[in-house]
């Protein structure tokens, strides 16, 4: 009787202690402090757990209704301890302000996929740090095999992406939009440049012999952007658009931006 009652207590409380952390971890209190954080969060089922954000996190809608606490370069602490978070998860823990959060005790997570693959498996582990391992879960998977079935589609088209059209920038070696391009079967013609955005000239874009120009579709003319393009490459040259916060943030949007060229791609050939 005596090992009976041993078992169910041990049981009893070992219950009782998953329940309570299982708990805890699903009430964390999180700042998201970047925009491919908050979409993440939100994608996981952890929405309802984030109380701040910064600038630019404005997906999903309800993400537009959080307090604002700082930008991507800064942190207002007494805004964001206002809001008594218990986390913060960060893309850069050098940011100011951030020390100071981790000071306070609050618990600092990293977020910052530099790679696709990393993306897919930075949500995992937020889903895991969060309580909501298994949404996280699902949602990884899912964006596993779309990203496989992308991979079977190489084409190795030379490409020109801008970044930016004045000054005129792109992307450098060994940066996310590079990884981007490259996942996509595509050949980034700066790809080996060592820098994160470098800044070109037409003369050397023409050297460069691309095929096809990606031209993001942020605060530009796409029209004039398309004209431009047609002018010092000829007529032939291929131009397309993309949403950039869908292929800029490191987020669960990405294969929506990814499977988008790829339409592209396909129509123009």
């Amino acid at each position: 009787m005596r090992k009976n009652y041993n078992f169910f207590t041990y049981s009893f409380f070992f219950v009782t202690w998953l329940l309570t952390t299982t708990s805890a971890i699903a009430n964390e209190r999180i700042l998201a402090l970047a925009p491919h954080i908050c979409e993440t969060l939100y994608a996981i089922g952890a929405g309802q757990d984030v109380v701040g954000s910064v600038s630019y996190c404005d997906y999903p809608e309800a993400a537009k209704k959080l307090p604002r606490v700082g930008a991507y370069n800064r942190i207002n602490v007494e805004a964001a301890m206002a809001l008594k978070p218990t986390m913060a998860i960060v893309m850069n823990i050098q940011t100011p302000g951030i020390k100071l959060l981790e000071t306070l005790g609050v618990k600092i997570v990293q977020s910052y996929p530099q790679k696709v693959d990393e993306v897919i498996a930075d949500i995992r582990r937020l889903g895991k740090r969060t309580g909501h391992e298994q949404q996280a879960t699902t949602l990884a998977d899912d964006l596993q095999q779309r990203l496989d079935k992308l991979q079977r589609q190489q084409t190795k088209t030379p490409v020109f992406y801008e970044i930016w059209a004045d000054p005129l920038l792109t992307a450098g070696q060994h940066t996310f939009i590079d990884d981007v391009l490259t996942q996509l079967g595509l050949f980034n013609v700066f790809g080996d440049v060592a820098l994160e955005a470098p800044r070109v000239n037409v003369e050397a874009v023409i050297a460069a012999k691309p095929q096809l120009i990606i031209v993001p579709s942020e605060n530009r003319d796409l029209k004039k952007r398309t004209a431009f393009w047609h002018k010092w490459l000829g007529e032939d040259i291929q131009v397309i658009t993309v949403n950039p916060d869908l292929v800029h943030r490191p987020g669960p949007r990405l294969l929506d931006g990814m499977e988008y060229l790829q339409e592209q791609l396909n129509v123009k050939h």
